[in-house]
């Protein structure tokens, strides 16, 4: 009888192991314009479409677009201070972002590139969102990840955001 037992729970970790190692490994996605790949984990993928002017459009959605979107856009190093520039898209954000409350910033790093993790919440049309942007320095570029999402949801996969941010590599 023991040894029955430990032949299913063995039956069982033989099975379970390999798909955990498969939910934890994401999906690969590479930009169609050879610029950057990055791992899309748990439950992100890629949505792909046309703009207004029939420029291809790719951004990531995480179950559903208001639980959590990513954006990603590479902007020039000005002044090559990359803590100023993230303080100074801090200021733009308490201007514009209605509802702003700061959450935190801090060093990112443990992937490929090195930067800041800047995270903070507001109100858009009396729904409460939560933000975190990761700047990831490049020479004198500068990528930056926004996800943007529901409160409750994308605060809650901080593990996902920062995998995902440090699965990301420019081509």
């Amino acid at each position: 009888m023991r040894l029955r037992g430990l032949m299913v729970l063995t039956a069982l970790f033989l099975i379970i192991c390999p798909l955990v190692f498969v939910a934890q490994s994401g999906q690969e996605f590479k930009d169609p314009e050879g610029m950057y790949a990055i791992t899309l984990a748990g439950d992100w993928k890629a949505v792909s479409y046309k703009d207004a002017v029939g420029r291809q459009k790719t951004e990531f959605v995480y179950r559903d677009r208001s639980e959590g979107l990513l954006k990603i856009t590479k902007e020039s190093l000005t002044d090559g201070d990359l803590a100023g520039m993230v303080r100074r898209e801090e200021e733009t954000q308490k201007i514009y972002r209605a509802g702003f409350e700061r959450a935190s910033t801090e060093a990112f790093g443990a992937g490929p590139l090195k930067g800041f993790r800047f995270s903070f919440y507001n109100t858009d049309s009396h729904r409460p969102k939560a933000n975190t942007y990761y700047f990831l320095q490049e020479g004198n570029s500068v990528w930056v990840l926004r996800f943007t999402g529901s409160r409750g949801t994308l605060d809650t996969i901080r593990n996902l955001t920062d995998q995902v941010a440090r699965s990301f590599r420019p081509l």
